[in-house]
């Protein structure tokens, strides 16, 4: 059993994931400001909707790869538990390249019940993907966004 702050925004077959817009304009906002460097979040909600995120300090200067510092991680983790809602996904970058899950990205992966977000910053336009993980691969999903609650 998993803990309460811990989702499963797939915990259905059919669920739909959703995002407020007000998530996905600041998480578009904020990694913009990171470019050309890699931004990552916790994305924070109730069952399938997406309503907060947590921006997450990378330990690591890179335009390719990200990696979390182990006490920011941990407080993050507090911070959802405080807050009484779930960790339901994570969110990351591709400053250079398009939102395909890189070898890193499966090879690194450590929960599977969470969705995994990357945005591609490669183009003029940003470009959102969310995954599954489904038998050892990334599996793609739709999502769609919601009014603020």
């Amino acid at each position: 059993m998993s803990p309460d702050w811990l989702g499963e925004p797939f915990a259905f077959k059919d669920n739909k994931l959703s995002m407020t817009r007000k998530v996905h304009k600041r998480l578009l906002s904020e990694a913009q400001e990171a470019f050309p460097y890699e931004y990552s979040a916790l994305l924070t909600g109730r069952a399938s909707i997406i309503t907060g995120h947590i921006p997450m300090p990378t330990s690591t200067s890179s335009m390719h790869t990200f990696s979390w510092d182990g006490a920011a991680f941990l407080g993050a983790i507090s911070a959802i538990r405080k807050a009484n809602v779930q960790w339901l996904g994570v969110i990351h970058t591709h400053p250079h390249s398009p939102p395909i899950p890189s070898q890193r990205d499966r090879t690194g992966w450590h929960y599977p019940s969470l969705s995994y977000w990357i945005v591609s910053l490669a183009s003029g336009q940003p470009e959102w993907s969310v995954y599954q993980w489904v038998d050892q691969t990334f599996e793609p999903r739709d999502y769609t966004l919601t009014e603020d609650t």
